[in-house]
């Protein structure tokens, strides 16, 4: 089972390990990718270059075990489509479950991804739900009609099918985002304030290299 967390990690910080982990554990997977994106195509461009980030989450996973750094998405020259970074890992992988975990409110976008449909021919869905917010609701039957006849409350259904569910699992909330850090340390927090928000590793790495100063 291949299991992937694609982001922008500008800068990685422990709400992302948290969360990857959590999965990782209550899933029982062999490992979490962390697959940074080159260029974000529902976002602003990222404030650290490409090989900034990556050797951020390369110095980030070092103390998490099962965690792991797949930079497919840095070597190619296109946008960071996930259909395209589906289809590689399901090139490699032709018939293992391949998940792909995803934050509730970037799954409800869904529709908007380029060759959205495709989607679940390559992979399942692991949605990350806010705690306390039954399933029917955390997708709003209403507007995500498309999602209800994959879902499954069943993790080990997962394993019997390469792709095509859809399965919510519930993670802590984390009170940290990479732009809440990024205004810090553009407003001068100190390392102090810092410390609890992202790994010793990576703080000193953007501390040496100047990152995100006003």
């Amino acid at each position: 089972m291949i299991a992937a967390f694609g982001g922008t990690f500008d800068p990685v910080h422990f709400g992302h390990l948290r969360v990857a982990a959590d999965t990782a554990h209550a899933l029982r997977l062999p490992e979490v990718r962390l697959i940074p994106a080159q260029t974000p195509v529902h976002r602003g461009a990222p404030g650290a270059s490409a090989a900034q980030r990556l050797a951020m989450l390369h110095l980030a996973v070092a103390d998490w075990p099962g965690l792991t750094v797949d930079a497919r998405e840095l070597e190619r020259d296109t946008p960071s489509y996930t259909v395209l970074t589906l289809e590689s890992l399901r090139a490699e992988h032709p018939g293992t479950p391949i998940l792909w975990l995803i934050g509730i409110d970037a799954f409800l976008g869904l529709p908007t991804w380029r060759d959205w449909t495709r989607l679940f021919d390559l992979a399942h869905f692991v949605v990350l739900n806010r705690p306390g917010t039954p399933m029917a609701q955390a997708l709003d039957a209403r507007r995500a009609a498309w999602a209800l006849p994959r879902l499954t409350q069943r993790a080990d259904d997962l394993r019997r099918a390469p792709a095509g569910r859809i399965h919510l699992h519930t993670v802590a909330p984390q009170p940290v985002s990479a732009s809440a850090i990024r205004g810090r340390l553009a407003a001068g927090a100190s390392d102090d304030e810092l410390r609890q928000l992202l790994p010793p590793s990576v703080l000193a790495y953007i501390r040496s290299n100047r990152l995100y100063l006003a």
